[in-house]
């Protein structure tokens, strides 16, 4: 029988980084930081009751019973090397198991410590989700989030987080390399330069980019950056190296675009993002009528150059079917898809429709304006732009266009789908469209989210936060893919790993209310009162994403057991309700709060019938959670149907 000893540990591993090269460049210099090394590591173990279990030239494995403790001995032991004679030292901890035998030290913990520091820089400190999760509450350690990363020979995406006390080097994304996995097939495409000599052409530069970045997004095997993150970059003088490891991608395709009357000229250029070498350049010179051929041309050189690395055959398929030959609707199409992707401006959507409606006037056939438009009354409608009653009457015109249109495209997928569920709540209809989507599409993140969104309403929120979690990969940057990721976390009562993600969009959007209103939920629902009502006052508008600020308020007053203010609140949500039937989704938040089920399933069933908002999600709806134990939401059940998913292997 085997001897082993098994025990759940903060595991510390630290490196000296470059202690070889100092060997080699003055030996007695480096014994001596080694000497200062080991003689802080012992004191600070021995105060902090840290077990040192072995030593490895320059680099040591510890383990403390405490995280806490752990933590604490990293922090005073790094103050201490930055001081003096200054000692390079990386940092990773990690809380998992560790296995003993009579010749070996191992264990999954072990492997996971050892890729957290490897990642690291001198001078830092770097703690795995698990260890963020048990130091949480300590008021003296600070931590910031770097993100999830994909560690070598680590099954799923780790959250890292860096020390940020003072004395500590903080550590930002972009410097983390270490034992990571390669993607040796993947690329972002950059906006292209617009080099004309009108400014205005703009929309046509940013246009070209879009379409070869769709061409490549059909390649299978290859991970394609979503244009939300790649176009983050546009006007920015950064690095290439720097850019590929924010996108976390091996090539970049930068260019540009010289259009004058109906000539174009285009130089594209791959890069490979190790060391910034031009794999392949080339400039086209040609007439807009020419224009999709350009661009299937630059997609399949791509691909094949890619191909050429991993030793695969090349690719033949045509990556680009031409939409439309009438290139002056091509062109008015372009246009509205410049504000459609500004979809962060209030009024982006008003200004891409006429665009998108000129278009379809100068060619009725022309599939893709009628899927965009789709889209835009649906994002209307969430605004507040328009009722939700016109936007159905609009949008379902221009969606059962595009689907007797029969176009092939990510987008169209995605508004079929997007439709069917918010609309007609046509479940096999969008599951429908999402599976013929991802089969052509693997790397069109907002599929993923389409997809997440079904797992909401059948009830199965681990596969809503795996398929999300998948459109976040292919779309890092995303103001939009980071906000759904912490409301996924949220729902699945993962307020941990929530918060990092919200608090990531109000970095990047200061002004971004409905992610202040779903941080003051997690802080509600981890039962921090006073800090939710702290957040929630400041709310503006009233009105967000999904719920009234009166609604936030009444739920925190209830639970605070300040039951006058909760039902002066309560009131105010009636009075709207009755000049719009969209506020018994927050009556049916209210009443299930304050334990009033009667009035709860009454709106409920009220929103459910009337099919407004995201009411279908009830399944999964942490307000309503209470509500499920009840006989009568089974009928609830009943009215929204049951859902057949299907789980990809893309998030298996």
């Amino acid at each position: 029988m085997e001897n082993k000893k098994r025990l759940l540990a903060a595991i510390m591993f630290t490196d000296i980084e470059g202690y070889t090269g100092m060997m080699q460049e003055n030996e007695t210099a480096a014994a001596a930081i080694r000497q200062r090394h080991r003689e802080i590591f012992n004191l600070e173990h021995e105060r902090h009751e840290g077990q040192i279990l072995r030593y490895y030239g320059d680099g040591t494995l510890s383990i403390f019973t405490s995280a806490v403790e752990a933590v604490r001995c990293a922090i005073t032991m790094q103050q201490q090397f930055q001081q003096g004679e200054i000692v390079p030292l990386r940092i990773g901890l990690h809380l998992g198991e560790i296995v003993f035998d009579e010749n070996d030290i191992y264990g999954d913990g072990v492997n996971l410590a050892s890729r957290v520091e490897s990642l690291g820089v001198p001078g830092c400190i770097l703690l795995s989700e698990k260890i963020q999760y048990a130091i949480k509450n300590q008021e003296a350690i600070f931590t910031q989030s770097l993100g999830l990363f994909e560690l070598k020979n680590i099954k799923e995406p780790v959250e890292i987080f860096t020390v940020t006390n003072s004395g500590i080097r903080v550590a930002e994304r972009s410097e983390l390399k270490g034992k990571r996995k390669e993607n040796k097939k993947s690329i972002a495409v950059l906006p292209f330069l617009n080099m004309s000599a009108d400014p205005e052409n703009e929309y046509f530069s940013d246009g070209i980019s879009e379409e070869i970045l769709n061409a490549l997004v059909k390649v299978e095997g290859l991970k394609v950056t979503a244009r939300t993150s790649s176009f983050m970059f546009k006007g920015k003088n950064l690095d290439v190296r720097e850019i590929g490891h924010q996108l976390g991608v091996t090539h970049l395709l930068e260019g540009s675009v010289r259009k004058s009357g109906s000539r174009v000229r285009i130089t594209a250029q791959l890069v490979n993002c190790v060391d910034g070498y031009h794999s392949f350049s080339e400039t086209y010179d040609r007439t807009l009528e020419d224009i999709f051929d350009v661009q299937d041309e630059i997609a399949s050189t791509i691909t094949n150059r890619l191909r050429e690395h991993l030793g695969e055959t090349e690719h033949e398929e045509k990556l680009v079917i031409p939409a439309t030959m009438n290139m002056e609707a091509y062109e008015t199409y372009l246009r509205g898809l410049f504000y459609f992707n500004q979809f962060g401006n209030d009024t982006a959507m008003g200004q891409a429709i006429p665009y998108f409606e000129k278009a379809i006037e100068m060619q009725p056939d022309f599939a893709l304006p009628h899927a965009r438009l789709g889209l835009c009354y649906l994002f209307q409608a969430w605004g507040m732009k328009l009722s939700w009653e016109e936007a159905n009457q609009k949008a379902t015109y221009h969606i059962e266009r595009t689907k007797a249109l029969g176009i092939e495209t990510a987008e169209a997928n995605f508004a079929i789908a997007v439709f069917q569920i918010f609309f007609n709540w046509d479940w096999t209809g969008a599951v429908h469209a999402i599976q013929k989507g991802l089969d052509l599409f693997p790397n069109f993140s907002s599929l993923y989210h389409a997809l997440s969104t079904i797992y909401y309403i059948s009830g199965d929120m681990d596969l809503a936060v795996k398929a999300h979690a998948k459109g976040l990969e292919i779309d890092p940057l995303s103001i939009e893919m980071i906000f759904f990721m912490g409301i996924a976390y949220l729902w699945n009562h993962e307020y941990d790993k929530a918060l990092p993600h919200l608090h990531q969009v109000v970095e990047l959007v200061p002004h971004h209310r409905t992610a202040k209103e779903y941080i003051g939920w997690t802080a509600a629902f981890q039962q921090d009162y006073a800090k939710a009502l702290t957040l929630f006052v400041k709310l503006e508008p009233a009105v967000g994403y999904r719920l009234h600020r009166s609604t936030c308020l009444g739920w925190v007053y209830f639970k605070m057991g300040e039951k006058e203010k909760a039902e002066v609140c309560l009131q105010e949500i009636l009075d709207l309700e009755k000049q719009s039937i969209s506020f018994c989704t927050d009556l049916m938040t209210l009443y299930t709060c304050f334990g009033d089920f009667d009035k709860a399933f009454h709106y409920l069933e009220l929103a459910v019938r009337n099919k407004i908002g995201d009411s279908m999600m009830c399944r999964t709806d942490i307000f309503l959670a209470p509500l499920k134990k009840d006989p009568r939401f089974k009928a609830i059940e009943k009215i929204i149907g049951e859902v057949e998913t299907f789980e990809i292997k893309q998030i298996q």
